[in-house]
């Protein structure tokens, strides 16, 4: 299967070897590698991931609901706890920080309209926010 260009950027050296490493040392074959790496590229693929099974359908609306999109099905109860055990710390501007890192390390990495190519872009000044920053700060974590 060929991927959207954007989704190659999780062919990255440390990206399979750490999944791949984290599902074996718990006791799933190589088998269940694919699928996982699978999900992880196409979850910023806006109707890619969806059509393309339930791991894949489930990663990217769990990494939704964790930056704050898509959580009505979790009460206010529920959520407080969840962030008292796990603080948000600013998550997206966290994972944006480290994303803008890794694009701006070649041309490959940082390609225009991928995701970290536009995190790079966005982030061309100092002090700039990236549109999912602003989107994250305004959904229901706040994050």
């Amino acid at each position: 299967m060929r991927f959207p260009y954007r989704a190659r950027g999780t062919d990255l050296p440390s990206w399979r070897p750490r999944h791949a490493r984290f599902l074996t040392e718990h006791g799933y074959g190589a088998d269940k590698t694919d699928p996982v790496w699978e999900a992880i590229a196409l979850h910023t693929s806006d109707g890619i991931a969806e059509r393309r099974g339930v791991l894949a359908y489930l990663t990217r609306r769990g990494i939704g609901v964790d930056i704050g999109f898509g959580t009505e099905f979790v009460s206010d109860a529920q959520g407080e706890a969840l962030h008292g055990r796990y603080p948000r710390l600013d998550m997206a501007t966290g994972l944006v920080d480290d994303v803008v890192r890794q694009a701006a390390r070649s041309p490959q990495a940082g390609a225009r309209y991928t995701v970290p190519g536009e995190f790079l872009r966005e982030r061309g000044e100092p002090g700039a926010v990236t549109a999912l920053e602003l989107a994250a700060r305004a959904s229901r974590w706040g994050c």
